[in-house]
């Protein structure tokens, strides 16, 4: 993912934003101030280096790594990041589950309370948090890690997991180039893609009636926007995949993305399955009328065919997914989060 010099210099210019202020940069603004460069920025946000929210403009931290070495803000930003990530991650140690207010942070860090909300605007990004409030302005704004902060020892580990993570995505779209030509049906001047883009949504609206907004709203219960970010993402990826013929891998993903969202649900709703299995969550929801019993069918069916795709159970063509069934697989998706 090489970026030009060009594309460097708006990111350097967001950065130094974000280290001035929580609130980051007046998107409009700036586009218009740098109406040369708006398809630089427009990749930029494409590959994940910034995030457009509320029409401000901020930095993700996969930019800080490529920024660190050159930008003095960037670097102080990455400071921040780890005082923050150390005190977090030792008070997951010794309480479990404890919220942390920003106040508490800056006292414990020796860190001007507004240092610390432009930390926390990185770290939210990461899936390190349980829960946070959504304004770090407010009084008695808080963060609370997850157990999954202790599988990182410093936050240079987090952001050298998200270069992977990003170097993985660049190679799905540099093949996802390759398998556009093979569907020819798609509709002219719109290509799919295996990297988060609009013209996967439009797609998914074309055909299923659901814009991202419409879903976003359905599963509002997810609070955590990694967590929301990954089940977007996996959405698209089961449409495309779904769409170019992959069947199983399309029906594996839905599969997953309807476990996870029923467990998180029922996390929302403070219900507690038996035990932690797909069965289990589609029962539970029955059981606490979660769910009308038509829909919770369709996810079992989605369960079912889930566990048919394993090599062991492709013995024969009546066992291949099709690729309505894909197509079917995701729509389930829609059907159940619209009874949420």
């Amino acid at each position: 993912m090489t970026i030009s010099n060009d594309g460097k210099k708006l990111l350097n210019d967001i950065s130094s934003a974000s280290f001035k202020s929580q609130n980051g940069m007046d998107a409009f603004r700036f586009r218009a101030d740098n109406e040369q460069f708006i398809s630089e920025l427009d990749q930029l946000e494409h590959l994940g280096y910034i995030e457009r929210k509320n029409d401000r403009y901020f930095i993700k931290p996969l930019a800080l790594s490529q920024l660190a070495k050159e930008s003095p803000d960037a670097r102080s930003i990455l400071h921040i990041c780890s005082l923050v990530f150390a005190l977090l991650r030792g008070t997951y140690k010794d309480n479990p589950g404890q919220k942390i207010t920003v106040s508490d942070i800056s006292r414990n860090t020796n860190l001007p309370e507004d240092d610390v909300r432009v930390g926390l605007r990185i770290i939210i990004q990461t899936p390190i948090l349980g829960s946070h409030t959504s304004d770090f302005s407010r009084e008695n704004a808080y963060v609370a890690p997850s157990e999954s902060i202790l599988k990182y020892k410093s936050f240079e580990d987090i952001l050298q997991e998200i270069q992977e993570w990003a170097k993985r995505r660049d190679s799905q779209y540099r093949e996802s180039k390759k398998l556009t030509h093979i569907s020819p049906r798609y509709p002219v001047g719109q290509e799919i893609s295996l990297s988060a883009n609009k013209t996967n949504w439009e797609a998914i609206k074309n055909e299923y009636g659901v814009t991202k907004r419409s879903f976003g709203r359905k599963i509002n219960f997810v609070s955590d926007s990694h967590k929301r970010e990954i089940i977007f993402r996996d959405v698209e990826h089961s449409y495309v995949l779904a769409f170019l013929g992959f069947s199983k891998p399309a029906v594996i993903l839905a599969g997953g993305v309807i476990e996870e969202l029923l467990r998180l649900y029922l996390k929302h709703n403070n219900i507690s399955p038996p035990s932690n299995s797909f069965d289990d969550y589609i029962k539970t929801c029955e059981q606490n009328r979660l769910l009308k019993s038509g829909i919770s069918r369709l996810s079992d069916s989605v369960r079912h065919f889930r566990n048919l795709v394993h090599l062991s159970a492709e013995k024969t063509k009546t066992h291949t997914i099709s690729k309505a069934t894909a197509k079917g697989a995701l729509s389930s998706i829609f059907t159940i989060v619209n009874d949420f």
